[in-house]
């Protein structure tokens, strides 16, 4: 089929000719077609059956060009063919935190897949000051699972260089290069800043000698190091959530990168979304201690979590596979030497991926509602304050932090938990 964009109109003509599609509607006559969130690349579509109502899907149709900014910057539409692929890879060892796939089609760059609606996305949810008592445990689980298993601690060398070529993503990947580690360092066109940070605030950042070598560090890390097969943009707005279950979506950015971007930017958003309930619990009247611990006791959690379940699934693997690397008298324990210290570097290489994850949402195009929605400049430009800060310090002193709590202390003492 020759490709076409889809509207509201013409989805459920479309979507009567997908036989995989009659499992899910049992007429397509009275379908309901509503766009949904406000996707930065793509559109997406709930598509319900106004007579049953439980007889829903999602579709979501890549275009050529990135939407945020408009047809002015062209993006090649078969981006959508990574994001398909990156979901069944996940599924493959994380089924329970993926979305499931009805149909998909290479040609007309989109995919259907199972309806979140009764779970919220949980940047919106933790704005409204909502607890999710999981939400450490699955994001962990989901990391460890697809982390180690598409890495070379996993996978064969071919196996491993195959995938590699497979996920090449050059347009999504320049996004991030420019976007993440480039543009909100400089004083580029895109950049989009609060009225109320001033030229120190922005010189804070833009020359800084330290920070602007440890962030080009980080870029060459993201542009050199293929360890895994990444999310490529695992923040709050990929993750739909309700108090049970949580799932992750939205992986159009996925390529063989360095694990600790995808650990980094939830680490990031997080502690972003802490330091803004300061101001947020207060405006929703509620004391603002009991929900910022909650949240510096997941990014705590998300870590500590991930590290036990890597750890574990890495030492299970070699014991499974019987390797002669280790097998001698002080094998165990050298080997164990091996894994703290692969560990020590990506727990590094996370917190100068966070830093440039947040820095990018003060300085950059792209904002988070977390602190970009709130009204009043002033007391947002407090909390931008306080995230450069941290930003600046995780990224440029990476190396000399060495567990997860000094990262908290450092969060409560740049914004007291009280």
């Amino acid at each position: 089929m020759t490709y076409q964009q889809l509207s509201v109109d013409s989805i459920p003509e479309y979507l009567s000719d997908i036989p995989e599609i009659g499992k899910i509607f049992s007429d397509f006559k009275h379908l309901k077609v509503s766009e949904i969130g406000d996707g930065n690349l793509n559109f997406v579509y709930l598509v319900t059956n106004r007579d049953r109502t439980r007889e829903s899907a999602v579709l979501k149709q890549s275009v050529p060009y990135l939407r945020i900014i408009g047809k002015s910057w062209p993006l090649p539409k078969e981006r959508m063919s990574i994001e398909i692929k990156a979901l069944q890879k996940a599924a493959a060892w994380c089924p329970s935190h993926v979305p499931d796939i009805y149909h998909y089609s290479h040609d007309m760059c989109l995919v259907v897949m199972q309806d979140l609606s009764a779970h919220g996305v949980l940047r919106g949810r933790m704005i409204e000051g909502k607890v999710f008592p999981k939400l450490a445990d699955h994001v962990s689980t989901y990391l460890a699972e697809t982390l180690f298993h598409t890495s070379d601690l996993y996978l064969d060398h071919r196996q491993k260089k195959e995938l590699v070529a497979e996920f090449i993503n050059i347009d999504l990947c320049k996004i991030t290069e420019d976007f993440v580690f480039t543009h909100p360092y400089e004083r580029n066109q895109t950049n989009v800043y609060n009225p109320e940070l001033n030229e120190v605030d922005l010189n804070f950042i833009h020359l800084d000698c330290d920070l602007k070598i440890a962030v080009a560090d980080m870029k060459r890390k993201f542009m050199t190091e293929a360890q895994a097969l990444i999310h490529g943009d695992l923040h709050t707005g990929s993750i739909m959530a309700n108090t049970d279950e949580t799932y992750i979506i939205d992986p159009e950015f996925a390529f063989f990168g360095p694990m600790g971007f995808d650990i980094g930017a939830i680490l990031g958003n997080v502690l972003m979304s802490y330091f803004s309930h300061e101001y947020r619990q207060l405006k929703l009247g509620r004391e603002p201690y009991r929900y910022r611990k909650w949240l510096l006791d997941t990014v705590e959690d998300i870590w500590n979590d991930f590290a036990e379940k890597f750890n574990r699934l890495w030492m299970e693997h070699e014991v499974s596979r019987k390797n002669l690397y280790w097998d001698y008298d002080s094998g165990e324990e050298h080997f164990k030497c091996q894994r703290e210290i692969y560990l020590q570097n990506l727990f590094q290489d996370s917190l100068g991926f966070a830093a440039c994850k947040m820095m990018r949402r003060i300085l950059g195009l792209a904002k988070v509602a977390d602190i970009a929605d709130i009204e009043d400049n002033k007391e947002r430009a407090k909390i931008e304050r306080i995230t450069l800060q941290m930003g600046k310090k995780l990224v440029t002193e990476r190396t000399q932090f060495h567990t997860i709590q000094e990262i908290i202390e450092l969060a409560k003492d740049l914004s007291p938990l009280k």
